[in-house]
């Protein structure tokens, strides 16, 4: 081994010490590695065989490992598994030490987690600068790391906010039974429903889709239901209603930003259904034996541009009558094979949950649809409002 030296001073970092504990079967090797590391600024540990190093590693948690590879009794591939495979020190930076330079040691010591690989007889000025990259790259990793914890934090709490815009119990709608389903893709998202009691026994059925995820879909979203909840009037004209906010979002026309809106009035005693939609799916009817979508018009969706028009379906309902509002995270849902759940399947499955009651109901469906995805984590947020007009009131 040749001669050491010691750390120079650009290796001693304004970081906070970290621990290194240097593995070797060997007095001299040892003594000659601690000496190169001496001066670094860091905290310096021994060990001489592979059993004391785990039990130092346990209770020390060292930052990073040199471990030699061939000692007696416990090699250090032994040590490395060992390492990484217990969740208090699988994050040790693991540098091998060895003579062995054939590829496929190599190879060997990479697979099982190591960061590095030095060939004896070590070299100072080596050993020192890996050292100090895969410090500075725990380091970084570790800043990544809680940066990201915060972020999840956040998200998590605005995601708690978030929910506290939705209607929560439900209003009760005499003559209606209603239920809902809200799921964002990751923390919050861009989906958003309402339930208004309207004048005269009426209530009023909201849903909307802002584009994209994440924190500017979920202002939107915000929006959305403080203009829907300022309307200066009893919300009882549909196409009025999704005029009114869309007028309010002038300073986005021309961006990139768009929102699918539906807006439906459901007068239980005669009973009828007035809706708009603007670009938003119409929801599905279950009447008899049979579920399938309502066929209305309507207009592109709101948030690009003016909409002069938007129409207005009028239809009666029946007693025994059931619709499902939704957003299109729910039929655009893909499976581990790339498949869509798709319109089709969600009409059977409304339709297989047609004796249960409403909450029920959509518990069924949403079960259809995680059995269908097996797993796979949805790419959108998922909204479902299910409104029956029982037969007896």
């Amino acid at each position: 081994m040749p001669q050491p030296s010691r750390a120079p001073a650009s290796f001693t970092t304004s970081a906070s010490p970290a621990t290194i504990l240097v593995v070797d079967d060997s007095p001299v090797n040892l003594q000659v590695l601690v000496r190169i590391l001496d001066g670094s600024g860091h905290r310096i540990l021994a060990a001489r065989s592979g059993k004391s190093a785990l039990e130092i590693a346990e209770r020390a948690r060292p930052d990073l490992m040199l471990l030699d590879v061939m000692m007696p009794d416990m090699d250090g591939f032994a040590v490395c598994r060992a390492i990484k495979s217990r969740p208090v020190t699988r994050d040790i930076a693991v540098i091998f030490l060895s003579a062995l330079g054939e590829v496929e040691d190599k190879v060997a010591g990479l697979g099982l987690g190591a960061a590095d690989y030095i060939t004896k007889p070590v070299q100072a000025e080596e050993v020192l600068a890996r050292v100090s990259n895969h410090l500075a790259m725990q380091r970084l990793e570790r800043e990544l790391r809680r940066s990201r914890d915060l972020l999840d934090q956040e998200l998590a709490s605005a995601a708690e906010m978030q929910r506290l815009l939705l209607p929560h119990p439900l209003p009760e709608i005499p003559g209606m039974q209603i239920a809902a389903h809200y799921s964002t893709s990751r923390h919050v998202g861009g989906d958003y429903y309402d339930i208004l009691p309207l004048p005269d026994s009426r209530c009023g059925v909201f849903i909307a889709d802002v584009s994209g995820h994440g924190a500017p879909s979920a202002i939107i979203m915000a929006m959305i239901r403080a203009l829907l909840h300022a309307y200066p009037a009893p919300p009882v004209d549909p196409a009025a209603v999704l005029k009114y906010i869309n007028r309010h979002f002038k300073f986005l026309w021309g961006s990139s930003i768009l929102a699918t809106v539906l807006y439906a009035v459901i007068d239980p005693g005669r009973p009828s259904i007035t809706m708009a939609t603007a670009g938003h799916p119409p929801p599905l009817l279950f009447r008899g034996d049979a579920a399938r979508p309502l066929a209305c018009d309507g207009s592109i969706p709101l948030l690009l541009m003016d909409t002069p028009a938007i129409p207005t379906f009028e239809d009666d309902l029946a007693r025994g009558d059931r619709l499902l509002f939704f957003t299109d995270g729910i039929t655009e849902r893909h499976n581990s094979n790339g498949e869509m759940y798709e319109m089709e399947r969600l009409c059977e499955a409304f339709r297989a949950s047609s004796n249960w009651p409403v909450a029920g109901a959509l518990e069924q469906i949403v079960a259809d649809v995680e059995v269908f995805a097996a797993g796979r984590e949805s790419g959108d947020d998922q909204t479902l409002v299910l409104a029956a007009l029982p037969e007896h009131l």
